[in-house]
């Protein structure tokens, strides 16, 4: 039996080190105090803990927790904080209790993976990471029934929770929508920096009761200030915080009252010369601390990181971390840098080294700093930013120092933080006095210093009023009031309404923030005109993009010059250029694709850039390197799609993009990269469309070999570990340097639901009935693991059972043979699936023309209208929710499906039902009963039984599960 007691070894099994090593990792107090509150309360409205106590293990207590199955318990786990490097630090938290589970090492993690793997399926956890970008497939969750934990951006998740999600089609929205705003617990980490965001979560489900389904429950985060909800009124919120027992533990006590010294330096600046002289000062600074320590240079925006890692990077061993960077580039560097710089590195071996960073770093990074020089900032920024330096509490010369530097000339309107930058520097002046900057100082040197332990700083910030909480915190942005029509007008999403009403303001407040452009290079891409099929044959996902904001993006573009205030603050926007502008000097590139997926993308001008959008441009541009943003650059940018691991399922190109790649680490492996080219051109020369795969995967093999630690080696393991296929050109491509093939993962992947034709991803037909019924019962399996009620249960059953009746059109018959009118006829059932790729659009199109069906015509409707025959009398279930779920399967029907006339009506014999017109297939009933049905069962409850037959119908259409009738 699982019981709270046992939570110290699941943590010990999934964070502890080896057993031979006879190391053990215990929770700390606080950790099992919370997994008891939540066991025996309920979850707390706010966790307050301070910095250094790992509040990410959260994920380690709401898994526990769903494994003991209490009341609270969530199937979904959703981690919102704005930093993008602490997304993806969460992401590898989940990741690390996701493999224990996957290959438990006791017993506890044997049995909690046992309790959260739901029936015939292999996977007990799910991890994803929303951090911008467009993914390989948009179905990031394979089963609704599955647990999983999400790490995510307030705009990723956000927008995804108001059924907006950015990145996203307008019919997949309801599924991500579902799947965050319904049996979901949403931790909001430094929710002082997303007060919008947490009270429109509030807000949201106050207003949207989901009766058939567990409402989620909303959690904050912070380690600088109290943020609690205010849904009862009169109740204060219910927060968690440490103990005397933390206090006296031995590793979280010696973390409490790690000795950290704060000093104060000011240097004269200028307005016009603080982007010079400051980055200046703190490189110099970090050149006399450097000396046998990790320094960490923490800067308030990109360019100033940028100058101080210039002006050390040849003198020192130095590296720049900065949330502008591409997760695969993340990687790189960490992969190198990090054993150097994680909490548990070897000491005995210290090496000095000097990390710069930004604001990427205050937030949850496990790193542990011997000094600290940082720029000026509002007060939760410092203690954050502090919470980095000596959290092991090692004592000696120089550990625990902690500058902070402030430019003379700063004022209230400081472009990233505004006033309480200004105000906080002011209240530590009243503390300590400052001292002036000369090129001799020598910080270790510094007499007055304020004792800046988590304790100590606890205690100094326990004592403010709210008056100053507010001074230092800054303004907050007024957020409006959310009210139903909101959510009615947002739960419509095909069509959606025409003006939409805008999340923005009610993700970050009214301000003039908007969400982040996602940018990718490409290399090869020849001709504009024929970027869309190239990209279109490897889709950009998440770990190669650069988030930036789109004011930065269009200045880049048009060459008007870097903007010198973008920080790593998510919600930071300056006024974009526009068209408008002269530059007196072309752009960089007259255009950029804007990709929304496989079949939507169109070239845009630059300064149409929009928010939210994903772009993408030529390697040949510049604009970044290994370090992340870099905008004066003109140097070509590496093409990282094939260093991005595609959730499992990662493709490499044959061609010079992966020897560019693979010679980032040494000239061997790009040898061995272009012997794969070397294999191909010989194949190709003998016409072998798929050649024998054992030459490329001893090479393979070989480059994982010789691979060190990084993107590239997981690309290649996790490719060789899945048979993978290799799939050559027929012809060339014309224009450019394109790949000869490609070696591809060999996985069942999930199926686009999106498109007017079955499709499968074997090369085989699928018989109508057989699909349906296996459809149904997953359905059914689905729905009951959910826990919904009988008649919800039959309802969602019986929509799976017939959602793709309208396929008994002829004509559609006719063109799932692939236009073959013949062998339509003499079929001896109709069929489901045609066995074309669901990336061959190409063939969708030649079978629809031979066939004569309709363009734009949806065999939803004809579904819809043959399902409400079969409901005639039935009142067991209910009726018009089978025909809104069915009509909806591909995401239409919210509220209307496309209203398209049929040119040339045919009759379509169903059984004993008679005969069907598909003239008469356009239904005005279904606005009002999509409206009725939202009151009914909830804006994301309804969402969630579309999503259940939607997953089931691509669950069973990725793996060509079928049920035959039994004779």
């Amino acid at each position: 039996m699982l019981t709270v007691d046992h939570f110290a070894d699941f943590f010990n099994e999934v964070h502890g080190g080896a057993a031979s090593s006879g190391s053990r990792r215990d929770p700390f107090p606080w950790q099992t105090a919370l997994l008891r509150r939540v066991v025996d309360d309920g979850w707390p409205d706010g966790i307050d803990v301070p910095t250094g106590l790992g509040k990410t293990s959260v994920l380690d207590v709401a898994v526990f927790a769903a494994a003991l199955g209490v009341r609270d318990a969530r199937r979904r786990v959703f981690y919102v904080v704005d930093r993008r490097l602490i997304v993806d630090e969460a992401y590898e938290h989940a990741r690390r209790i996701a493999a224990a589970l996957d290959q438990p090492t006791g017993g506890a993690t044997r049995t909690v993976a046992r309790r959260l793997r739901g029936e015939d399926d292999e996977v007990a956890l799910d991890v994803t990471r929303m951090r911008g970008g467009v993914t390989w497939e948009r179905t990031w969750l394979e089963r609704p029934d599955r647990y999983a934990i999400v790490t995510g951006t307030v705009d990723q998740i956000g927008s995804r929770l108001l059924f907006r999600g950015y990145g996203v089609s307008d019919r997949a929205r309801p599924i991500d929508a579902a799947l965050v705003g319904t049996d979901s617990v949403i931790v909001i980490d430094e929710a002082h920096l997303a007060q919008a965001f947490v009270t429109t979560t509030q807000a949201t489900f106050d207003l949207d009761g989901s009766p058939i389904t567990r409402p989620p429950i909303v959690v904050t985060m912070s380690a600088t200030t109290t943020v609690g909800r205010e849904r009862n009124a009169g109740r204060s919120p219910v927060m968690h915080r440490i103990s005397d027992d933390d206090e006296r533990h031995r590793i979280a006590g010696e973390r409490l009252t790690a000795g950290k010294r704060l000093h104060l330096v000011e240097v004269k600046t200028t307005k016009k010369t603080e982007d010079t002289v400051l980055p200046a000062a703190m490189a110099a600074l970090a050149d006399r601390l450097a000396p046998g320590r990790v320094v960490g240079v923490v800067t308030n925006t990109v360019a100033r990181a940028r100058s101080v890692f210039e002006l050390l990077r040849d003198q020192h061993d130095a590296v720049l971390l900065t949330g502008r960077s591409r997760p695969v580039d993340r990687d790189c560097l960490l992969a190198t840098y990090y054993p150097h710089i994680s909490v548990d590195r070897d000491r005995s071996h210290q090496r000095p080294l000097i990390v710069v960073a930004t604001q990427t770093v205050e937030v949850g990074a496990n790193i542990d700093l011997d000094a600290l020089i940082t720029e000026s900032a509002p007060l939760a920024s410092l203690v954050q930013r502090l919470g980095r330096l000596n959290r092991v509490a090692r004592s000696g010369h120089g550990h625990g120092t902690a500058v902070v530097v402030h430019g003379s000339a700063t004022g209230q309107e400081d472009p990233v933080y505004g006033p309480a930058r200004l105000a906080t520097w002011q209240w530590l002046s009243n503390k300590i006095d400052p001292a002036p900057y000369t090129p001799r100082l020598d910080p270790t040197q510094l007499a007055p210093w304020l004792d800046a332990s988590p304790a100590a700083l606890h205690r100094l910030t326990a004592r403010l009023t709210a008056d100053e909480q507010a001074a230092l915190r800054g303004p907050t942005p007024y957020i409006p009031a959310l009210q139903r029509h909101h959510l009615d007008t947002w739960a419509r999403t095909a069509p959606a309404p025409v003006p939409d009403q805008p999340i923005e303001l009610f993700l970050h407040g009214v301000t003039d923030d908007e969400p982040p452009v996602a940018v990718v290079w490409r290399h090869g891409l020849g001709p504009a005109h024929q970027w869309t099929d190239l990209v279109d044959e490897m889709p950009p996902v998440a770990e190669e993009t650069l988030d930036l904001p789109v004011a930065a993006v269009r200045r880049w573009l048009l060459g008007i010059g870097p903007d010198l205030t973008a920080s790593d603050l998510d919600n930071t926007a300056t006024t974009p250029p526009t068209a408008d502008v002269t530059t007196g000097q072309p752009p960089r590139i007259p255009r950029v694709l804007r990709y929304q997926g496989r079949g939507d993308a169109q070239l845009i001008a630059p300064w149409k850039v929009r928010p939210g959008d994903t772009i993408v441009v030529p390697a040949d541009v510049g604009g970044c390197d290994e370090y992340g943003w870099h905008p004066t650059s003109t140097a070509p940018v590496l093409d990282a799609a094939d260093l991005a691991l595609r959730r499992g399922r990662p493709v490499l190109r044959i061609g010079p993009t992966l020897v560019d790649a693979a010679r980032r680490w040494s000239e061997h492996l790009a040898a061995l990269a272009q012997q794969l080219i070397d294999h191909a051109t010989a194949d190709t020369g003998a016409s072998a469309a798929s050649p024998a795969a054992e030459p490329y995967l001893l090479v393979l093999k070989a480059m994982r070999e010789h691979a060190p630690e990084g993107p590239l080696r997981e690309v290649l393991s996790a490719l060789l570990a899945t048979r993978p296929r290799v799939i050559l050109r027929t012809s060339p491509h014309q224009g450019g340097q394109p790949h000869l093939g490609v070696i591809a993962a060999q996985h069942d992947r999930l199926a686009d639901d999106d498109t007017s034709m079955g499709s499968s991803t074997a090369a085989r037909r699928v018989g109508l009935q057989p699909h349906q019924a296996a459809v149904a019962a997953r359905a059914r399996q689905f729905a009951e693991a959910l826990g919904l009620p009988p008649r919800v249960i039959d309802s969602v059953t019986r929509a799976a059972l017939w959602h793709d009746e309208g396929k008994r059109d002829p004509r559609f018959q006719i063109m799932l043979w692939g236009g073959n009118r013949a062998a339509a006829d003499i079929a001896e059932q109709p069929l489901a699936k045609s066995g074309i790729a669901p990336s061959d659009r190409a063939a969708f199109v030649r079978a629809r023309t031979a066939a004569g069906y309709p363009d734009g015509m949806r065999h939803e409707s004809l579904s819809a209208r043959i399902a409400a025959a079969r409901l005639t009398g039935d009142h067991d279930i209910h009726s018009d929710l089978v025909i809104h779920l069915v009509a909806s399967h591909h995401g239409h029907a919210r509220p209307l499906l496309p209203p398209v006339v049929d040119p040339r009506p045919t009759k379509v014999t169903v059984d004993d039902l008679g005969p069907f017109d598909t003239a008469d297939t356009i239904d005005w009933q279904q606005p009002h009963r999509f409206s009725q049905l939202n009151d009914a069962y909830g804006r994301w409850g309804l969402a969630l039984l579309e999503t259940i037959v939607r997953l089931a119908d691509i669950w069973c259409s990725a793996r060509n599960e079928t049920i035959e009738d039994k004779p």
